[in-house]
């Protein structure tokens, strides 16, 4: 038989959520192996354990965290109840609702609440209400019982708090319970690894006695015929049983996915139903669709009747609306005109005030200049002639040189008057600061050489020549002669000069005839300017002095009567101050009303154009015959859709019936589940046992597990056998190529002692990691105990917490009856 391929232990845990064919052969199993389904109840009764903790761990959680915020609230509200003062009518109110809220918040927190606990907490309303009773006629007695009330609620909180850190270590023990590594319990676990070690065990037991065996036969060799004939005898046994044992591992392959398959159906089923489900709700949606446009149109049909009865009065509403605001709209107008021109009327004499007082203030501020002058003046006069005479001299002085700069002025500009008009394109030379000008009517260069330098101050000996340039030796440099002329004190001193030629060209200037023609006619006007003022100021220097006595008589005559027109215009300007300011006041009211008018203008406007949009709107409308145009055809879209109600009717109660069948195949394929109806004739359903795990069902993943556990057993004891094997097959060869070579043969012995060397060393390796998966289980095991432990103390202290709240609960029975 053709052997089975062997699969390695993450193969096996690949395949464990993956392989979905199936077969099934039925056969004998081994010990072992029904010692392994023994384990299968328990787990399944572990994970169940795990979906229930955790269910009623996420219920509780939910419906707590509601309650909680509803009693935090509640609290809140009762502080602001005693902060008003606890009058007795809220008093009442707030104690009523805050046992109320003690019996949610009991019946929420606490899922494993006891009918014990929900009498004591009914028990408590009840006392509470006949103490609200009391609270109403005696504030001071209800006021200690609410007292005793907040103590009690605390601790009942407490309580709750225990319960769910109770909860929660009930999950996690369920969950520890499993004691999971991977994908299979620790149980699982350890037997695969104690399996490991059984199979290096037998190896080495067989290399030791092939050992053995081929170390007598090398010590002593025989014939090796009888040995080989028992080692093939040995062989075809283990044929037969490596045959077998792939048998077996067959079946239980097949068994497996049998497995997967009950699973595969689970599936199967879930999603028929689902399916099912859906076109039953899509049916249901479809009839609820009909109903909700039927009531739709009915509303409709009420809403156009409406409209038809009240359509004349509501037309007369809407253009009576339009009238009235057109009314208003006018009104604001011609308010807002008549504004407007008040407006502009009183700017206008705002304006008008304004004017009269600038020219108030303009006169006065003239007055005083003249005043001013008119003092200047008679205080000059009065000082006597004196005074004039020197101004005259002054002026007659100032005007003889003026005379005289016109003079030069004058020929300056006769002189560049005749170089222009002899030359009118002309340029006219300057001498630069060394006084000497060169020719500049040729192409040379004009020089001056000198003959004699004496020690500065004293005049020098000079004499000019031409001289081309390179003609004549220079014994110095040729500089322009201003270097020389205009040195400091001492220059001359060098009398090393003589005998050097200076360039005279070299600082010269020259000007067009026109630009200096023009420069001497701005100057002769200037001058002519200054004459003609200096001649004014001469002439009234002298007619002061000719009208002496006159003018004096009259600038004291000018003085007073400024000095009286000044001060009577600081009173006029005074008043017209006023009169501006008042007009500027009621110049801003002017605006403010204006501008209120405007504002309402533009209101007006809005609501009459909103008038008009309205009856716009409106005309637009359906009028009577268009209303009851779209009663009838309502009217018929209902009858439509009642009738099609009517046809999808069959098609729920058909497809109901089918999903209630499927119900039962769930029921039957063994997926628990909840199924409920909805208001709106819906159904919902849901799967309570889907995996923990993995994808399987709990159930499903318990046994597959289990059944995996078992192939892995037979995996190991094949290999066993197929090393067994493999060492026969190896020791036949040996006895028949190498009995008559000893060499060979003890060769092939060191070759075992090697194999025997590895094996004892993978024996080894498996007691190690067995070792440690014990040590992890232990720890495992410890973790459990801790939380057995925890779920002791905490039950234990919640029973405590109940009893204290038993205790305050008992402090307000008291309170209440004294």
């Amino acid at each position: 038989m053709k052997h089975l391929k062997k699969l390695s232990v993450v193969l096996m845990l690949t395949a464990l959520f993956s392989v979905t064919f199936t077969s099934c052969i039925d056969n004998e199993v081994s010990p072992l192996v029904e010692a392994i389904y023994e384990a299968q109840a328990d787990l399944i009764a572990a994970q169940a354990g795990v979906q229930n903790a955790e269910a009623a761990l996420l219920l509780a959680q939910a419906e707590a965290t509601q309650a909680q915020a509803d009693y935090t609230a509640a609290q809140t509200a009762q502080v602001e109840v005693e902060t008003a003062g606890m009058e007795a009518d809220n008093a009442y109110e707030a104690a009523q609702r805050e046992q109320y809220l003690l019996k949610l918040v009991a019946e929420t927190n606490l899922a494993v609440a006891t009918a014990q606990n929900d009498l004591a907490l009914a028990q408590v309303q009840f006392d509470i209400d006949m103490a609200a009773a009391i609270a109403a006629m005696e504030a001071a007695g209800a006021q200690l019982a609410v007292g005793y009330a907040w103590d009690y609620a605390l601790a009942m909180n407490h309580a709750n708090d225990l319960m769910q850190d109770l909860l929660q270590a009930q999950a996690d023990l369920a969950s520890a319970e499993l004691m999971q590594n991977g994908n299979v319990s620790w149980e699982y676990y350890l037997a695969q690894l104690q399996g490991d070690v059984a199979v290096n065990m037998a190896a080495k037991a067989n290399l030791e006695t092939a050992i053995a065996d081929l170390e007598a036969y090398i010590a002593n060799p025989t014939t090796p015929e009888a040995i080989i004939s028992g080692l093939k005898a040995q062989n075809e046994a283990y044929h037969d049983a490596m045959d077998a044992k792939e048998i077996e591992m067959q079946v239980q392959w097949n068994k497996i996915m049998a497995i997967y398959e009950q699973d595969d159906i689970r599936d199967d089923v879930v999603s028929r139903t689902y399916d099912s489900l859906d076109e039953h709700n899509d049916a249901v949606d479809d009839k609820n669709d009909r109903l909700d446009w039927i009531e739709t149109a009915e509303d409709n049909i009420d809403m156009w009747q409406l409209a038809i009865d009240d359509y004349d009065a509501t037309l007369l509403a809407f253009q009576t609306a339009v009238d009235d605001a057109q009314t208003a709209y006018d009104a604001a107008v011609t308010a807002e005109a008549t504004a407007e021109a008040n407006s502009d009327a009183a700017d206008a004499l705002e304006a008008a005030e304004l004017a009269e007082l600038t020219l108030i203030q303009n006169d006065i501020a003239d007055l005083y200049l003249s005043l001013q002058n008119a003092i200047t003046l008679l205080a000059t006069l009065e000082a006597g002639e004196a005074p004039l005479l020197a101004t005259k001299a002054a002026a007659d002085a100032a005007l003889i040189a003026a005379q005289a700069a016109q003079v030069v002025a004058q020929g300056e500009y006769d002189l560049r008057k005749a170089n222009f008009e002899a030359n009118p394109a002309g340029v006219t030379w300057f001498a630069g600061a060394d006084g000497i000008m060169g020719d500049h009517t040729d192409a040379l260069t004009s020089y001056l050489y000198v003959v004699t330098a004496n020690a500065y101050p004293t005049a020098n000996a000079t004499g000019t020549s031409t001289v081309t340039p390179g003609s004549a030796p220079l014994t110095g440099a040729a500089v322009s002669l201003e270097a020389v002329v205009d040195d400091s004190v001492g220059a001359w001193n060098d009398v090393a000069v003589a005998g050097d030629y200076y360039n005279v060209e070299a600082d010269d200037t020259s000007d067009t005839n026109a630009n200096l023609l023009n420069i001497e006619v701005a100057d002769l006007d200037a001058a002519k300017a200054i004459t003609a003022a200096a001649q004014l100021a001469v002439d009234n220097a002298q007619a002061a002095l000719d009208t002496y006595a006159d003018d004096l008589l009259a600038a004291q005559e000018d003085y007073l009567y400024k000095k009286g027109l000044y001060e009577d215009g600081v009173a006029i300007e005074a008043a017209a101050q006023a009169e501006y300011d008042a007009a500027a006041a009621a110049a801003v009211t002017a605006q403010d009303i204006e501008d209120d008018a405007e504002a309402l203008v533009i209101s007006t406007d809005a609501d009459l154009t909103d008038a008009n949009n309205d009856l716009a709107t409106f005309l637009l409308l359906p009028d009577e015959d268009g209303l009851q145009a779209l009663i009838d055809a309502a009217i018929l879209d209902i009858a439509g859709w009642n009738q099609d109600i009517a046809n999808i009717q069959p098609i729920i109660d058909a497809k109901f019936v089918v999903v209630s069948g499927l119900l039962v195949e769930l029921t039957d394929a063994g997926v628990e589940y909840t199924f409920e109806m909805e208001v709106d004739g819906t159904g919902t359903l849901v799967i309570t046992n889907f995996g923990v795990l993995s994808s399987l069902y709990p159930d499903i993943h318990a046994q597959i597990i289990a059944e995996w556990q078992v192939y892995w057993t037979m995996e190991q004891e094949l290999e066993a056998l197929d090393n067994a094997h493999d060492l026969n097959a190896d020791l036949i060869s040996a006895y028949g190529w190498g009995s008559d070579d000893l060499e060979d043969l003890a060769d092939y012995l060191a070759d075992l002692q090697d194999d025997l060397a590895t094996a004892i060393y993978d024996i080894e390796v498996a007691e190690q990691a067995l070792a440690s998966a014990q040590v992890e289980e232990n720890a495992a095991e410890a973790y459990i105990s801790y939380l057995e432990a925890l779920v002791t103390t905490l039950e234990q202290r919640h029973a405590n917490t109940l009893a204290i709240a038993a205790k305050y609960k008992a402090l307000m029975d008291a309170a209440l009856a004294s």
